[in-house]
């Protein structure tokens, strides 16, 4: 009876320590799971796989993706676990964008992988230590000096802006419909650019002008030839023009006129001219007897324009007589 009991306490001390045994080899842990620069700490039971892991922390990784130590491999104490993702990036460099395929890294890393120094004016839309992303957009900048000429100023600025739109945008400028741009909002910015903004603005003026009347010569068979004779004395008109006036900088560049309207006619100067053959007539005056003719006749008008003057008649004698009409 004594030997069963013994026995029964042996066994059970057995299991007792087995079970104690069971526990120090199961014991606590803490691992730090660093997913791409998101750091996550978890206290786990060791030892234990890093699948398992990752399973407990909700983590789920993608094709691609790897991670530090391997799945497989089993924790047994603190550590961390690192897991790098496949990640496609957009890379700008000079306008020109391209995808980049890369497994985990750093903005330093991307740099350092596409052959990138940067130069003194250049430098990147995020911190070099940062950690890649899925969908990131890397940009690598320029500080560029620029001189920006408007309303009779000019501002000088430093800027990172890519084209002259951005650049506007920076210091406040509002264009109208109908301004200017030189180089135009669209152009990529470059160093010591001179971008010149021109207002332009427009006025309706309304201006009276003068109608030049018109000479028209008509042959008259009444006159002699060398006569001439106003019949119709000329009278200029007038008239009211529309213009639409373009100004830049406050300086009229150009005008186009949009409405004509005649206040008054002009009235056309109408002049007889004579084709009557001249007559010669016999004439013995003071010259001895001898005959003369009229070589010229030049007529010469009143200016109150009545039609009337006189006549210079030149003879072959060398006499001259005016006659008037």
């Amino acid at each position: 009876m004594m030997a069963k009991k013994t026995m029964k306490k042996i066994i059970l001390l057995g299991m007792a320590m087995l079970l104690l045994l069971g526990l120090c080899a199961c014991g606590k842990a803490t691992v730090q799971i660093n997913d791409g620069g998101v750091m996550t700490e978890l206290e786990v039971s060791v030892p234990r796989t890093v699948e398992k892991i990752l399973k407990d922390a909700d983590i789920v990784l993608n094709d691609g993706d790897e991670v530090s130590p391997s799945l497989d491999t089993k924790v047994k104490d603190a550590q961390e676990i690192v897991i790098s993702r496949k990640v496609t990036v957009k890379l700008t460099v000079d306008g020109e964008t391209k995808d980049i395929v890369m497994v985990g890294g750093t903005i330093s890393d991307l740099l350092k992988q596409e052959g990138i120094t940067l130069g003194e004016k250049q430098h990147v839309n995020y911190d070099l230590d940062e950690y890649l992303k899925d969908g990131m957009e890397v940009k690598i900048l320029y500080l560029f000096s620029v001189e920006v000429e408007c309303d009779g100023k000019t501002q000088k600025q430093e800027t990172e802006a890519e084209t002259v739109e951005d650049v506007l945008k920076e210091l406040n400028i509002t264009l109208g419909k109908d301004d200017r741009v030189t180089p135009a909002t669209t152009a990529a910015v470059t160093d010591n650019m001179h971008i010149v903004i021109n207002r332009i603005t427009y006025d309706t003026v309304v201006e009276k002008e003068t109608i030049a009347y018109e000479t028209i010569r008509e042959d008259d068979s009444s006159l002699t030839q060398g006569q001439e004779q106003v019949s119709v004395s000329g009278e200029n008109g007038e008239k009211e023009v529309t213009y639409k006036v373009t100004y830049v900088d406050g300086v009229e560049e150009a005008r186009e006129a949009t409405d004509e309207k005649i206040i008054k006619e002009a009235v056309n100067e109408v002049i007889k001219v004579g084709t009557k053959a001249a007559s010669s007539a016999g004439n013995s005056g003071s010259s001895g007897g001898l005959g003369r003719t009229e070589v010229s006749r030049k007529a010469f008008y009143d200016c109150d324009g009545s039609g009337h003057g006189y006549y210079e008649i030149t003879y072959s004698d060398g006499t001259v007589e005016y006659v008037d009409f």
